[in-house]
C-alpha cells in the first residue's frame, strides 16, 4: 500500500511509483483533506476485510508510521473481534514526546479524524523503532519495542588506501543540505575552527546555492553539487573523515545515511541522536547535539591532528562492525522473531479476554 504525499497535489492519476512493489492500494493525502483521509480509510477498511474474507486474518498488521488515516483504520480494527497484532513500524516522527497544551489537545479531540502523536502509539501491540529514543514511550508501559535501525545492502568495496599520504585531514559530507540537516552550521563550525584541513560537500537542498557562494569565498571548502546516490561512495574516497551534523529534532529516527557513511570505510565525526552511537560503537568519533556548532568546531580541532593512519583503523573497525551486526539478513531475523512474538503475546491475551 503506498501513500502519495501533499507534494504532489495536482491533476496526477494514481500510480505505484514504488520499484519492485506493486500496491494494492494508494491513498491520497491531498485537499479536501478531510475528505481524501474518510475516503481513504474506507478503502483501507475494504481492502482488509476482503482479504480476511479470501484469504484469512492475517497473524500481525504492520503499520508504517503514524498518519491520521492509519490512526484511524487501527482504532477501527483494534474493535474487532479476532484481530491480528497491530506493530508500528516507526521510522520518525517529530511530534511524540512533545509536549502538548490543554487547548491543543482539547482543540484535537473534536478534530475529525485526528489524533495526538502520543495518543496515537497507545493503540498498538508492539513497535519497531529507527532510533533508540524511541523506546521510552513502549517499554516502560510494558508494550514490546524492538531497535531495528534498518541496515547495509550496499554493494560496495572501497579501494586500498595509500598508508603514506600526507597533508592536512580532509572532512566530508554528503546527504540533504535544507536547514534541518545542519549544513549551515556544519560550515561555521569548520570555518571557525581555524584548521588547515579541507571540507568537502555534495548533495541537494535549500541551502545548496549557498554552500555554493561559500566555497567561492573560502578556498578550504569544496561544494561538488549533487551526485547521484551510487556515487557519492567512490566521491567519499576523497575525505578521510565523513561528518554526520545530526540535530536533537530528528531523535525520534535514525539516518540511514550512516550505513553508507560506514561503508565507505572513512572514520565518522557524528552526534550520537537516535542511535548513531550503538551503531558505529566505539570506534565513532562524537560531539554534541544540542550545542552543535561549538562542540563540532572542538572536535574537528581535535580530529585535524589525529594520526591519519588511526583514523583510517577506525573506518576499517566500523565497516567490519555494520558488515557483521547490521546487515539485513540479521536484522530481518531479528524481525521476524519479534512479530512471531508479538503474535503469539495478541492471542494470548485475546484468549485471557483482555
Amino acid at each position: 500500500m503506498g501513500w502519495l504525499p501533499a507534494e504532489i497535489w495536482g491533476h496526477l492519476e494514481p500510480r505505484d511509483d514504488s520499484i519492485g512493489l506493486e500496491h494494492e492500494l494508494l491513498l491520497w493525502n491531498r485537499k479536501p483533506v478531510l475528505w481524501h483521509r474518510w475516503h481513504g480509510w474506507r478503502q483501507l477498511r475494504h481492502l482488509y476485510l476482503t482479504a480476511v474474507r479470501q484469504h484469512r486474518r492475517p497473524d500481525v498488521l504492520l503499520v508504517s508510521n503514524i498518519l491520521p488515516i492509519f490512526n484511524h483504520f487501527v482504532r477501527w480494527l483494534r474493535l474487532q473481534p479476532g484481530r491480528p497484532a497491530i506493530v508500528l513500524f516507526l521510522a520518525d516522527c517529530g511530534g511524540l514526546g512533545q509536549r502538548d497544551s490543554f487547548w491543543r489537545r482539547l482543540r484535537y479531540k473534536f478534530k475529525p479524524m485526528q489524533m495526538m502523536d502520543n495518543d496515537a502509539v497507545l493503540l498498538y501491540d508492539a513497535c519497531i523503532g529507527l532510533s533508540v529514543a524511541t523506546r521510552r514511550y513502549f517499554e516502560p508501559r510494558g508494550v514490546p519495542w524492538m531497535w531495528m535501525p534498518t541496515a547495509y545492502n550496499f554493494s560496495y568495496d572501497p579501494p586500498l588506501t595509500d598508508p603514506a599520504q600526507n597533508g592536512p585531514i580532509r572532512f566530508g559530507y554528503f546527504g540533504g543540505l535544507g536547514n534541518d540537516s545542519a549544513p549551515i552550521l556544519m560550515v561555521r563550525a569548520f570555518l571557525d575552527s581555524g584548521i588547515s584541513g579541507s571540507l568537502h560537500i555534495c548533495g541537494f537542498g535549500e541551502n545548496s546555492e549557498a554552500l555554493s557562494r561559500l566555497a567561492k569565498s573560502h578556498p578550504r571548502l569544496h561544494f561538488d553539487g549533487l551526485l547521484q546516490p551510487t556515487e557519492c561512495m567512490a566521491w567519499a574516497q576523497r575525505v578521510d573523515v565523513l561528518i554526520n551534523p545530526r540535530l536533537p529534532i530528528w531523535e525520534n529516527s535514525f539516518p540511514s545515511k550512516i550505513f553508507q557513511y560506514g561503508i565507505t570505510g572513512k572514520a565518522i565525526l557524528s552526534t550520537p541522536t537516535g542511535g548513531v552511537d550503538k551503531v558505529l560503537g566505539e570506534q565513532g568519533i562524537y560531539f554534541e547535539a544540542g550545542n552543535l556548532e561549538e562542540s563540532l568546531r572542538h572536535k574537528l580541532q581535535e580530529v585535524a591532528i589525529m594520526d591519519r593512519i588511526e583514523l583510517q583503523r577506525r573506518g576499517d573497525a566500523i565497516r567490519n562492525r555494520i558488515l557483521k551486526d547490521f546487515n539485513w539478513n540479521t536484522q530481518a531475523r531479528r524481525m521476524v522473531e519479534f512479530l512471531e512474538g508479538a503474535a503469539k503475546a495478541t492471542e494470548r491475551s485475546r484468549r485471557a479476554g483482555r
